[in-house]
């Protein structure tokens, strides 16, 4: 039982310190908390914004590469298409020159050019005396060769046109690849920065909850508290004093 007045005073200003600290140590820590908490809201909402980004982007992306994917189905089938033609073109030049008898070449020049059928041509035999032969040759108008000079111009100019056609898909195939290479390396570099970005957000949010909860307990400063404790005790000396 404390008899002695003086450490009766002295006791009682001690627990009230101790109240004034530990309640004041609350008070203090509101303003951090309420810091900690709005950050934390802050960081939570740059999350959220960025991950509704991320997600928009990623079906964007899906979108387009679904679209991608399409297009190359139909740039592979318009090549097998001109690999088709080319070898439909090839078997029709085989099955001309393997024409032999004279009607059947003949029918195939009026196949080939309808407009000259019904004008006035035919086939002719040219004796040749250097050689002792007689060789056929073709009569038709004069100004019908206009056709063959056409055509054969065309025929270069169609085959200049197809390798150059060539070349470019050629190229276009090796940019897509290049390029389904970059959308590769930005999809994994974007995974690893989103894998680290949410551990460090993980780690600063557990951080976060943590300090705030360590401020909840209002624990006491006893640097910031030291002089009220000092001043306390004085006050409590001279209130003993006084009641002697």
């Amino acid at each position: 039982m404390l008899k002695n007045p003086l450490t009766v005073v002295i006791f009682i200003a001690v627990i009230l310190l101790l109240f004034i600290a530990y309640f004041g140590g609350l008070w203090q820590n509101k303003e951090k908390i309420h810091a900690a908490e709005l950050e934390m809201e802050k960081l939570r909402s740059m999350r959220d914004s960025l991950q509704t980004v991320v997600a928009y982007r990623d079906s964007l992306e899906n979108l387009i590469g679904e679209q991608i994917s399409t297009k190359k189905d139909e740039a592979q089938a318009l090549r097998q298409e001109v690999n088709r033609l080319e070898n439909e073109r090839k078997e029709k030049q085989f099955t001309v020159r393997s024409l032999r008898k004279k009607e059947d070449l003949q029918n195939k020049f009026k196949e080939t050019f309808p407009e000259v059928a019904n004008s006035d041509w035919g086939v002719t035999e040219v004796f040749n005396e250097q050689y002792g032969v007689g060789i056929e040759y073709l009569l038709i108008p004069l100004w019908f060769n206009e056709t063959f000079i056409i055509d054969h111009n065309n025929s270069k100019l169609y085959q200049a046109q197809k390798d150059k056609l060539l070349l470019v898909d050629s190229l276009n195939q090796f940019v897509i690849v290049l390029q389904d290479s970059v959308l590769v390396l930005e999809k994994l570099n974007r995974k690893a920065y989103e894998n680290g970005y949410n551990t460090a957000y993980t780690k600063y949010e557990d951080l976060n909850e943590k300090y705030i909860s360590e401020l909840q307990k209002g624990k006491i400063d006893w640097t910031l508290q030291a002089a009220g404790f000092v001043g306390g005790g004085i006050i409590g000396v001279l209130i003993g004093r006084g009641t002697k």
